[in-house]
């Protein structure tokens, strides 16, 4: 009895067809993943596309070039809360790790703009989250504009090269370079020089109008005195090229020294955290922070200081090799390389002030702050302008970029779209 009422029980199991495996690529797609509405009707607005990414850099520039409706741009949405990290990081593996099932979620995003799309712009395409996009957008004729959010900061066959597998030159059908270094590396790895256009830095447009007086007023939201000297650390991830746990450890000794140099010198010190938001800063570090009330973090959770208005609130700029480095230059600030690893560092050219040891970097912040035209007055800002601008930093990279995303929605320049498409043996390797 007990037999015949198991075998019953069991033989929807025992007798049910065996479910068939599925192909890789029809996988369920990771949580993380924001799906289009099935309400959702296929748009018939033109706009320009993009991937929400780091706010402060992506979606920043974004917002800039924009001008608020002036030129219609629409967050593709792939993934829910883009701005946390942690979700970044697994959209990334997830690109490396399951290509054919993040290239159908692709399409599935890219589909509803397939005929009304003007193109799709990012800042990078060397990571797979972003390339296969651009790859996709290809496949669907969708014109590709690349406008860099950053430039070479320190070796230059590591720049724009992904770690592990190696890609290192765009895919997109544009490339809208900073200046002559960029192009010339981009020309170097194969990358059609007929492509790129050059229109200067739309990060350094700010520097034309800066006003370090409103700035040094705005400080005073971090608790600091606006009467008083004011030196910052930017602080950098310093995971990509580099030896990043020595990097690291580098870059936190640098910052004690700092923190002991403002307490002596009566100097106020900034510590900004890099916007990628790793957790870069030792236990040392915020100690020396809580010890005392001139020395504050600007944490990238919540910064108070947009990096406009930290530049122009500074006097001095120190960190192991920011892009603010340059930024202080141009605004006319004192930079300083806070050099206690060594690499072939791109601002050489610059020639701003280098520390390698606590005595130097004290020697340099007590002339800088008694004497900052001694250092001003050396720097090589031509050299910077035709690296990374059109010769020189005239506050118009921006406007230049919107006439040439207007020339493409208004047809008048001949994109040429379908690059990628021509070199996909290129999506998961180098050149």
């Amino acid at each position: 009895m007990h037999i015949a009422k198991l075998v019953k029980k069991l033989a929807p199991a025992l007798f049910a067809p065996k479910p068939i495996p599925l192909p890789p690529e029809f996988a369920e797609p990771p949580s993380w993943f924001k799906r289009n509405s099935p309400i959702a009707r296929a748009s018939n607005t033109p706009t320009f596309l993009y991937q929400s990414w780091i706010p402060e850099h992506t979606d920043k520039l974004i917002d800039l070039v924009s001008d608020g409706e002036r030129l219609p741009f629409k967050d593709i949405g792939i993934l829910i809360d883009p701005a946390n990290k942690r979700r970044r990081v697994d959209a990334l593996l997830y690109a490396e790790r399951q290509p054919a099932v993040y290239d159908r979620m692709v399409m599935h995003k890219l589909a509803p703009y397939r005929n009304s799309a003007i193109g799709l712009m990012v800042t990078l395409d060397w990571v797979p989250v972003m390339r296969r996009l651009v790859y996709g957008a290809a496949r669907l004729g969708i014109p590709t504009i690349l406008v860099p959010h950053e430039s070479v900061f320190a070796k230059e066959d590591m720049y724009y090269v992904h770690p592990r597998m190696g890609m290192n030159v765009p895919l997109c059908d544009l490339v809208l370079a900073w200046g002559d270094t960029q192009e010339r590396i981009f020309i170097s790895r194969g990358y059609p020089p007929e492509r790129i256009v050059k229109v200067g830095a739309p990060k350094f447009d700010y520097l034309a109008t800066i006003s370090t007086a409103d700035a040094k007023r705005a400080a005073s939201v971090l608790g600091l005195d606006p009467g008083r000297p004011i030196m910052t650390f930017a602080a950098q991830p310093l995971d990509s090229q580099y030896d990043t746990e020595v990097a690291r450890a580098a870059q936190n000794k640098a910052i004690l020294h700092l923190a002991a140099i403002a307490k002596q010198g009566d100097i106020q010190l900034i510590i900004r955290t890099p916007p990628s938001r790793d957790s870069i800063l030792d236990p040392e570090v915020y100690q020396e922070v809580s010890s005392s009330g001139s020395i504050v973090i600007d944490d990238a959770s919540l910064y108070l200081l947009t990096a406009e208005e930290t530049i122009a609130a500074s006097d001095i700029l120190i960190s192991v090799n920011s892009t603010m480095l340059l930024e202080a230059a141009l605004a006319g600030k004192v930079a300083v390389t806070a050099k206690y690893v060594e690499f072939d560092q791109i601002w050489d050219g610059l020639k701003i002030p280098v520390a390698r040891t606590h005595f130097e970097l004290d020697e340099i912040i007590k002339k800088a702050v008694a004497q900052p035209d001694f250092f001003i007055k050396g720097y090589d800002l031509g050299w910077a302008a035709r690296a990374f601008g059109v010769g020189e930093f005239d506050g118009r990279a921006v406007l230049r970029i919107r006439e040439i995303l207007e020339q493409i929605r208004n047809h008048r320049f001949d994109i040429q779209c379908g690059y990628a498409t021509t070199r996909a043996h290129l999506l998961d390797r180098h050149a």
